[in-house]
């Protein structure tokens, strides 16, 4: 079996001589002798990274796993959301998920902060979540089964007449979706 090996780097070792660790990198080979080293799990599967095709090994009964080379976690069973779940704000098993975002939401939420600027964080978690969701970001600015390219053009011009702060929420969830490919 062929999983993902660590590369390590030249700060890594650095680290390592500071803390006065001898040892640089992780020895994957194992030796009956050696009672020091922790014992690997008998039974891996072997997955491929969704971002940078890496190999990688993690237990059958994970649900997503994250890959050692980018960073990137890998969901195994995605979450299937319809558009009647998403406008009811429930996800599968009855959690609760916020709503796709609408321009009357965006709307909504800014005039809110505008009236009560002590709520900033409303409106910043409604844009992480928003665009930190693809399944939400999917039936976002949606009309009649099409995107609203209208509505999508004016919910930006919004955004980014806002303070930094809530461009960078924007943003934040993006960078979660980028993450998390699926």
């Amino acid at each position: 079996m062929v999983v993902s090996q660590f590369f390590s780097s030249p700060l890594r070792t650095l680290k390592n001589k500071a803390r006065g660790s001898t040892r640089a990198t992780h020895d994957c080979s194992s030796s009956d002798d050696d009672t020091s080293t922790p014992s690997r799990p008998a039974a891996l599967t072997t997955g491929t990274c969704l971002c940078c095709g890496s190999k990688v090994g993690f237990p059958p009964t994970v649900s997503c796993f994250k890959c050692t080379i980018c960073d990137t976690i890998n969901d195994l069973r995605p979450v299937q959301r319809t558009e009647k779940t998403c406008a009811e704000g429930t996800g599968s098993g009855g959690s609760a998920v916020a709503p796709p975002l609408t321009l009357e939401r965006l709307k909504a939420g800014v005039q809110a902060y505008r009236r009560h600027p002590e709520k900033q964080g409303l409106l910043e978690a409604m844009l992480r979540e928003s665009f930190g969701c693809w399944e939400l970001l999917n039936f976002s600015f949606v009309v009649e089964n099409e995107i609203n390219v209208d509505e999508v053009h004016a919910a930006y011009k919004i955004i980014l007449a806002l303070p930094p702060v809530f461009i960078r929420a924007m943003m934040a969830g993006v960078e979660q979706i980028l993450r998390r490919p699926g």
